[in-house]
């Protein structure tokens, strides 16, 4: 039966729904060294499966859906971990409504161009910027007109729901986000988002915080730049003195034929909450072999300001998708 299921799409009785199974494995050599720590291992990258569902119900709607779950691929464990992706909606001439755990608003227009990396291009992004890609608790409107294609999510969280690495929208709050793109090799993207944090576990709520970013990318031949820059604002909100970390991302890519990528990329942050300048040198190469089956390799190296240790990392991965 599982077999079955894997093989093909399913169709119910009604000749409508059809649910979709999905995935991906993506394992690497991990290749890390800060400090005095030098380590050799092989790790799961962002593996998943998943499945995802659409169902005409007339009048020019259709019902989907979609589940995606984070899984265990470098040793014996659980299997399916976290919760990537969880939500349900309607689709129609007036645009698509989604409720659930979804990609956010802000993730989707400048965050795809800022963050285009398999693994370890997100550092600066996210870790140091406090930048989102997912988001718990959210409904998102998205609609397209001719080269204009806009989105718009409320998180309606009072729980605080939301600890994951990839979630930087924690509390309630709202954002909105579009790219335009007037010829086929530009896209421009902008993005705002607003949010209002809610307690932690130790009961602590952490200042209001306010999210902008501009971005884009511009292609010709076979070559790529990505350009993107971003502000997190924290205690604006609330009347408190605001912080502000600032980050700049650039990435240029080559296409070496029909198969082979090459992603080089340089990112550079200011964060005046933690009072450092951190930047970050990135390298990446891409092959895909055909039947869903890439090789790549991804380096990068981030340099601290403030005397902390430098750390470097590389991963040699083998990724198939289904």
């Amino acid at each position: 039966a599982v077999a079955g299921t894997i093989a093909a799409p399913v169709a119910y009785a009604d000749g409508h729904l059809g649910i979709t199974p999905y995935g991906r494995v993506n394992n690497a050599i991990d290749i890390s060294d800060s400090g005095d720590n030098n380590n050799v291992d092989l790790s799961g990258v962002a593996s998943r499966f998943g499945f995802k569902g659409a169902g005409d119900i007339g009048n020019g709607m259709t019902a989907i859906g979609r589940y995606e779950f984070s899984t265990v691929s470098d040793k014996e464990g659980t299997g399916v971990g976290d919760t990537r992706l969880a939500y349900v909606g309607l689709q129609g001439g007036f645009g698509t409504i989604t409720m659930g755990n979804q990609w956010s608003a802000y993730f989707n227009t400048v965050g795809t161009y800022m963050s285009p990396t398999y693994s370890l291009g997100y550092f600066l992004y996210s870790s140091v910027a406090g930048l989102p890609f997912r988001s718990s608790n959210t409904i998102k409107y998205a609609n397209s007109f001719g080269p204009v294609n806009l989105e718009a999510d409320i998180r309606l969280n009072d729980s605080g729901e939301g600890g994951d690495v990839a979630e930087k929208l924690r509390g309630n709050g709202y954002g909105i986000a579009g790219t335009v793109s007037p010829t086929d090799n530009i896209t421009l993207a902008l993005a705002w988002d607003q949010e209002e944090p809610q307690a932690d576990e130790t009961g602590v709520v952490a200042e209001d915080e306010e999210r902008f970013g501009i971005a884009g990318t511009f292609g010709f031949g076979n070559f790529g730049i990505n350009l993107g820059w971003s502000s997190l604002e924290q205690g604006s909100a609330s009347g408190g003195n605001a912080q502000e970390v600032e980050l700049l991302q650039l990435y240029l890519s080559a296409g070496l034929g029909d198969k082979t990528t090459l992603l080089v990329g340089f990112g550079q942050a200011d964060n005046a909450v933690a009072n450092t300048e951190p930047s970050s040198w990135f390298l990446g190469a891409y092959y895909n072999m055909g039947g869903g089956l890439r090789l790549w390799g991804e380096t990068t190296s981030v340099d601290y300001d403030d005397g902390g240790d430098d750390v470097t990392q590389t991963l040699l991965g083998m990724r198939i998708d289904f």
